[in-house]
């Protein structure tokens, strides 16, 4: 039985995807396919090329310092636990004149980043198959993504709307892939897996609306909802990761999101193990 997991999207909180891969590791769950959204797809592409999630700890630290991956002092206005994602960007929309014409920032950052991570590595280098996803603007359909540089097929996945500009692909026009794939599950299956864990990082409601951009937000919300739960009803196991409060640009704290993560898998790990030895039965 292939066993895949689908890892999703939520900025700096998918640390916590960290967490749940070393619990996976310790139960001795092995892992035959893996694919994310945004930071799902840089986790799991990490994971799936050094099959090592120690590594990954040090990484997350090493990256952040190497190539100053903090979005925290642009967003130095925004109020994440409280209005997240669309009010956000659009009241730090003068931040970065750089890229002002299709987005709030350039993707150098993120460029720096994911060539340290992944360098020259290609996606058949990975000792685990792997695949990112992404969303594509001309056809509105999700996009898998399984050739080529990691760091290349990484990008297109993390590339937020409005905050980092699309990606030109093959023809296509590439932005995140939580757009329509928050956990891209149904994608994962296509892909053979057997049996797949989803790994959602969820996201906080918004506050009562008080105006024109919280209302903006709150519908925003309540249709990334919609979506991620039509993805994850795909999962044979799912693992829900609670971070209230965390902010999603600030990557200078990986320890809080780590620990997380290990404490919700491994409260998870009985009723996993349980659905796998009903599978395998």
């Amino acid at each position: 039985m292939k066993i895949g997991l689908s890892l999703g999207s939520g900025g700096a909180r998918g640390y916590a995807h960290i967490g749940v891969l070393q619990v996976l590791e310790r139960a001795g769950i092995k892992v035959d396919l893996i694919n994310g959204s945004s930071i799902g797809a840089i986790v799991g592409g990490a994971y799936a090329l050094y099959h090592d999630s120690k590594r990954l700890v040090s990484l997350a630290t090493e990256v952040v310092s190497r190539a100053h991956v903090n979005y925290y002092s642009i967003f130095q206005h925004a109020q994440p636990d409280r209005h997240p994602h669309l009010r956000d960007w659009l009241l730090s929309a003068l931040c970065d004149f750089t890229a002002l014409r299709t987005s709030v920032l350039s993707h150098r950052t993120n460029r720096t980043a994911l060539s340290y991570l992944f360098g020259e590595y290609r996606f058949s280098d990975t000792a685990i198959p792997f695949s990112a996803v992404a969303v594509d603007l001309i056809t509105g359909k999700p996009v898998v993504i399984r050739e080529g540089r990691l760091r290349d097929g990484i990008l297109p996945s993390i590339s937020i709307p409005g905050v980092f500009p699309p990606v030109e692909w093959d023809g296509m026009l590439l932005t995140d892939g939580g757009v329509l794939a928050d956990v891209p599950v149904r994608e994962l299956r296509a892909e053979g897996a057997e049996f797949v864990i989803a790994v959602r990082l969820a996201g906080e409601p918004p506050a009562p609306y008080k105006n024109g951009f919280d209302l903006l937000t709150t519908v925003d919300y309540l249709k990334g909802k919609r979506l991620s739960d039509w993805e994850v009803e795909m999962a044979d196991f799912l693992i829900e990761i609670e971070l209230p409060g965390y902010d999603p640009m600030r990557f200078d704290d990986s320890r809080t999101a780590i620990e997380r993560g290990i404490r919700t898998a491994e409260a998870a790990l009985p009723g996993l193990l349980r659905k796998l030895e009903e599978r395998n039965a």
